[in-house]
C-alpha cells in the first residue's frame, strides 16, 4: 500500500535499513517503512473514532471536542509510528547491553579453551553452545555456520560479523582475534588479556550498580513509602477538621494505594533491570 510512498522518500528511511540488518529483522526497508505508516496511520483512525464516539455519548457534539479527540489521536498516531521507526535500535541496545554484561564470562571460556589447545574456529563452535549467554552465543552461532556449514574462511567471517556487530566492545573483541589470526599473533595471550580487562570493567559496573541500588532504595523509602504516609496522614487530619468531604479524601487514598505505588514499584523494578550487569 505504502510501497511507493517510500522508495520516492527513502532519504527519511535510509538511517533505519543497516539497523535491520544488525537487529536481525529480516524484512526490505520498503516493507518496513510501509510498515511504519500503516501502523501510524491506523493508530491515528482508530483512536480518532473511538474518542470520537466517547466524547458524543459523554459530551455530546462540540467542534472544540472534535479538534481536542483529532490532536489526541494524531499523537497517539505519531507515538506508534515513532516506536516502530525506533524499534530496531531498542532491540540493538538491548543485544549490545546482554553482550556487553557477558564478556568478562565469554572472554574468560574462550581463554580457557584457546589454553587447552583448541583452534579458533572450534572455539567459536562451542562458544555457540555456551546457552548460559545466549546474546554472544547467537553470534558465535552465526560465525560457525559461516565457517563450518557455508564453507567460508575465518577471517571474512569475522569481518562480517564485526560489520553486523551490535555492541563496540564486542566489535574490538572480534578484530582483536581477526588480526590475531591474520597475522599470526599470540591468540591465548590476547584473549588472556582481553579476560583480565573485561573481568576489571565488570567489576567497575557491580560497584557502580551497588550504588546506585542504593540511592534507589534511599529515595524509594524516604520519597514513596513515608510520603505516601504522611499523605494519608495529612489528608485524613483535612477529612476531620472540614473543609473536603470524606468520600473525596478515600478516593485519593485509594487511588494512591492501589494505583500509584504499584505504578511507581513497578517503574523502579523496570529502571532497576536496565541497569543491572544481570541483564541477560
Amino acid at each position: 500500500m505504502f510501497g511507493n510512498i517510500v522508495k520516492n522518500n527513502r532519504k527519511y528511511f535510509k538511517n533505519i535499513e543497516p539497523k535491520l540488518k544488525v537487529a536481525k529483522i529480516k524484512v526490505p526497508i520498503e516493507a518496513y517503512g510501509s510498515l511504519i505508516i500503516f501502523l501510524g496511520l491506523a493508530s491515528f483512525l482508530i483512536s480518532f473514532v473511538f474518542l470520537l464516539l466517547i466524547g458524543i455519548l459523554t459530551l455530546g457534539f462540540s467542534l472544540l471536542g472534535i479538534f481536542v479527540d483529532f490532536l489526541v489521536a494524531a499523537f497517539i498516531g505519531i507515538l506508534v509510528g515513532g516506536f516502530t521507526y525506533f524499534y530496531p535500535s531498542f532491540v540493538i541496545g538491548e543485544k549490545r547491553e546482554k553482550i556487553e554484561n557477558s564478556m568478562a564470562f565469554v572472554s574468560i571460556y574462550m581463554s580457557t579453551l584457546a589454553k587447552s589447545g583448541f583452534e579458533p574456529q572450534k572455539i567459536f563452535e562451542l562458544l555457540s553452545k555456551f546457552k548460559d549467554y545466549p546474546a554472544a552465543a547467537d553470534e558465535a552461532s552465526k560465525i560457525n555456520h559461516e565457517v563450518n556449514k557455508l564453507g567460508m574462511d575465518l577471517i571474512t567471517s569475522l569481518e562480517r560479523a564485526i560489520s553486523r556487530s551490535p555492541s563496540p566492545e564486542w566489535t574490538e573483541f572480534l578484530a582483536g582475534i581477526k588480526n590475531s589470526v591474520e597475522v599470526g599473533g599470540d591468540l591465548n595471550k590476547y584473549l588472556e588479556e582481553k579476560s583480565t580487562g573485561f573481568v576489571h570493567e565488570y567489576q567497575r559496573k557491580l560497584k557502580a550498580f551497588g550504588k546506585t541500588l542504593t540511592l534507589l532504595m534511599n529515595l524509594y523509602i524516604t520519597i514513596i513509602i513515608v510520603g505516601t504516609i504522611f499523605f494519608i496522614v495529612v489528608s485524613s487530619l483535612m477529612g476531620a477538621v472540614g473543609g473536603v468531604s470524606i468520600a473525596t479524601i478515600k478516593i485519593f487514598h485509594y487511588i494512591t494505594v492501589f494505583a500509584g505505588l504499584p505504578l511507581i514499584t513497578a517503574a523502579l523494578i523496570l529502571m532497576i533491570k536496565s541497569s543491572s550487569p544481570w541483564a541477560e
